[in-house]
């Protein structure tokens, strides 16, 4: 015989257990989904990644504006600073001081960096109409200034197999110079 069913006697009951266990649940898949949310910073990038990594370090950046652009040039003098000629390309928010940022090579071999500040954050290296840069700039080795672009033999490093650490500061052709001058 069947018993007839009643409010003490449900069809289905669930365990008492089964909320806690939901919500315990619940924060797992949280956690795991914030944990993939975490963005690497630059130095955990270039930690984990393979021998041909480079570590750069923009220095002398003048403010907190728009993007750092660093591009990865072979050692091919046709393609040196070519449009689409890039073998790696990243842009960070810029940080006044200092800007972190990783960059890969294909392999071991000679390559140089270039990069600029792109204050505006229009994703383009902006210049006046006499081509005088209007955004800071910067290569690879710190040629330095002069009317035109460096020699790219100043600007070539090496990588062997071991992952790359580079420092390069930036040059301000209009406006304040750099970050030095923020702190007079």
């Amino acid at each position: 015989m069947i018993a007839p069913r009643s409010s003490s006697n449900p069809p289905f009951a669930a365990p008492r257990f089964l909320p806690a266990l939901t919500g315990a649940a619940l924060c797992l898949a949280l956690l795991g989904g914030l944990q993939a949310l975490r963005a690497e910073t630059p130095q955990e990038a270039c930690a984990a990644a393979e021998p041909a990594s480079i570590q750069v370090t923009v220095e002398r950046v003048r403010s907190s504006k728009g993007l750092i652009t660093a591009v990865l040039y072979g050692d091919n003098p046709e393609t040196f600073l070519k449009s689409g000629a890039r073998l790696d390309r990243i842009r960070v928010e810029a940080r006044a001081g200092e800007t972190v940022l990783c960059l890969h090579a294909p392999s071991a071999g000679r390559y140089t960096v270039a990069l600029y500040h792109d204050e505006n954050g229009n994703k383009k290296f902006d210049q006046d109409f006499l081509g005088i840069p209007t955004e800071g700039y910067g290569f690879s080795n710190n040629p330095g200034f002069r009317f035109g672009k460096p020699e790219q033999e100043e600007t070539l490093f090496t990588i062997d197999g071991a992952p790359v650490d580079l420092r390069i500061s930036v040059l301000y052709l209009q406006g304040k110079n750099n970050a030095r001058d923020d702190r007079s």
